[in-house]
């Protein structure tokens, strides 16, 4: 099976001209060297070895799901942030105490800034979230499933194989030290999201190639032999 690397689309075998080394995708409407997409598509399916994952990366067959592809969401960058949210929360929170324990002050200068002190609880939230949260990739019954939080508490979002438009590395819109944030693009049913933003570009990889390898096993299913 060949896809078209920009829409993702499988290509049918009518729109190969093996003669003059072309391959159409209908749906874009982008021609392509059909030998160069036949080696991508050997690298890409090489590139996925369940008994192989990188470092931080585990792949499990837990029951009821095909395979489950568990990842840590820590960073360098916690680091900084924790430092940040320790000297905000401290910081505001000493003048917060000060303002509270003094009866002569108005209640709306009291109030001014518990909404510093929310936002310093927000950070060190989000920090605990990047050292013990986790994200997985479940596959079940042609659908993919995809977990993000901490424990059995976080975000489960779903969508069918057959349906994934588009799986690829891409910018993420968000930049640091004014260099863009990488992310796994999955493009389902028309709507975009992001999944292992902050993973290494090698991690981020092995994610975009379990997901195409289970599109391919999907589709094969479907054509009634296995992939």
């Amino acid at each position: 099976m060949i896809h078209c690397p920009e829409c993702g689309r499988e290509i049918p075998e009518k729109d190969f001209n093996v003669s003059t080394d072309l391959a159409f995708c209908s749906v874009c409407g982008t021609n392509y060297s059909y030998s160069e997409l036949v080696e991508a598509e050997k690298n890409c399916e090489d590139a996925y070895r369940s008994d192989l994952p990188p470092r931080g990366i585990r792949v499990t067959g837990i029951p009821p799901y095909d395979e489950v592809l568990s990842y840590r969401f820590i960073s360098s960058g916690v680091w900084g942030l924790l430092i940040f949210g320790i000297i905000w929360c401290g910081v505001t929170g000493v003048f917060t105490v000060n303002i509270w324990f003094v009866e002569v002050t108005p209640w709306p200068v009291k109030l001014f800034l518990l909404p510093f002190q929310v936002i310093g609880l927000c950070i060190l939230g989000a920090v605990l979230v990047t050292l013990f949260g986790r994200g997985e990739l479940r596959v079940r019954d042609g659908e993919l499933e995809t977990f993000a939080g901490i424990g059995r508490i976080g975000l489960i979002r779903r969508c069918d194989l057959a349906k994934i438009e588009r799986v690829a590395v891409e910018p993420t819109g968000i930049t640091q030290d004014n260099r863009p944030i990488y992310g796994v693009l999955i493009r389902c049913g028309g709507r975009k999201r992001f999944i292992g933003r902050w993973l290494s570009s090698e991690k981020q990889q092995y994610i975009e190639s379990f997901i195409r390898h289970h599109i391919r096993r999907n589709d094969a299913r479907k054509k009634g032999f296995w992939a």
